[in-house]
């Protein structure tokens, strides 16, 4: 039987410096990131969320193809919710994990259990001689492979301000709380912000990091909420955050405005967007069920594209009870396009800075 995932997601081109793959998984958030590493690749999960009811994919099951007896990494998680982790405990149950590395938030009891299980599987990594991180934000970058990595939030005088608060205000503050990472080299950047929401930004990250915002591309924050700009409809919204990234390409991880129990992507939001990329560089999982692969190539050029439904053709939820995720019900299976087309390799475009 073809392996898909090591078909489509692992790099053949040696020129590739860092492959970002942002998966289709319905109401939440998982990003690969592959960084070259001499003769190979390191691998990070960014978040994991398990959504039948929105066709999204099997991400254990595609990890597992993927990378093998080798394992993982690193799993980054940029937030203790359920949506963006959804499926930990199956992902270190299908593959060793070497690395986790997360915010440090404690949630409210609305997402225990998700933190509960995030919990266990750092024991299972640490007990087996791995290590765990509480990230904290920097003016540098650090080494991975051969690329780096931005860790641009939380900070720490913006952690110790949240632990010190009752559970309902640290529920509350949870997105301010979320790690920001990009990942690239030179003047060419992939941002995933998780769920940072405008305090976090407004208050803390544009401030703090203006300079070492930009990125070609951007994961829009939030499943491309409203609050990434604005909380409620009367506020002015915030652009400087946006305006400071710049970037060519927004990725929305999130499913169909109608399937979305959030509204996710909002569409005011994603005029916000529009206004900064323009609508055909609005790149949308849930509209085709599509994953989308970022190259970053050493000369410092980039090529994004779509798998054309390939991955979410092979790696459904066989098992329609564990796909809870966003929205927590099952659907009927889609049916991925006929023709598939692989990612095309050759340079899109570079941006000086």
């Amino acid at each position: 039987m073809a392996n898909i995932a090591k078909e489509v997601i692992w790099p053949k081109d040696p020129n590739i410096l860092v492959r970002v793959v942002f998966l289709h998984v319905g109401q939440g958030s998982s990003t690969i990131v592959l960084a070259a590493d001499g003769s190979t690749y390191k691998s990070l999960l960014v978040d994991i969320n398990l959504d039948a009811s929105c066709d999204g994919i099997d991400v254990p099951r595609l990890m597992k193809d993927l990378l093998g007896d080798a394992g993982l990494d690193v799993f980054v998680n940029s937030h203790p919710h359920d949506d963006h982790l959804c499926g930990v405990k199956a992902l270190s149950d299908s593959i060793a994990i070497k690395e986790v590395w997360h915010s440090g938030h404690v949630p409210g009891r609305d997402n225990e259990e998700a933190y509960r299980q995030l919990q266990e599987v750092i024991k299972k990594v640490t007990s087996g001689g791995g290590k765990e991180e509480e990230l904290c934000g920097s003016r540098s970058p650090r080494p991975v492979g051969e690329a780096e990595c931005y860790v641009l939030a939380p900070a720490q005088h913006v952690k110790d301000s949240i632990d010190d608060e009752t559970a309902e205000v640290r529920r509350r503050r949870i997105h301010e709380h979320c790690a920001v990472l990009k990942f690239g080299s030179g003047s060419t950047w992939v941002m995933l912000p998780g769920d940072a929401d405008r305090d976090a930004w407004e208050k803390w990250i544009t401030r703090y990091h203006n300079g070492r915002l930009p990125a070609v591309v951007l994961a829009g924050s939030h499943h491309g909420s409203r609050t990434f700009f604005y909380y409620n409809d009367g506020d002015e919204p915030y652009k400087a955050a946006l305006k400071a990234i710049a970037p060519d390409y927004v990725v929305l991880s999130a499913p169909r405005h109608s399937e979305s129990r959030h509204k996710h992507p909002h569409p005011r939001a994603v005029d916000f967007y529009a206004e900064e990329v323009g609508r055909q560089n609005i790149l949308h999982t849930g509209e085709n069920r599509y994953c989308f692969i970022c190259d970053i190539f050493r000369n410092g050029t980039y090529y994004i594209d779509s798998d054309k439904g390939e991955l979410v053709e092979a790696y459904p939820i066989e098992d329609k009870k564990d796909g809870g995720g966003g929205n927590g019900s099952s659907g009927k299976p889609w049916a991925a396009p006929a023709v598939i087309t692989r990612v095309d390799h050759r340079p899109m475009g570079s941006r000086s800075r």
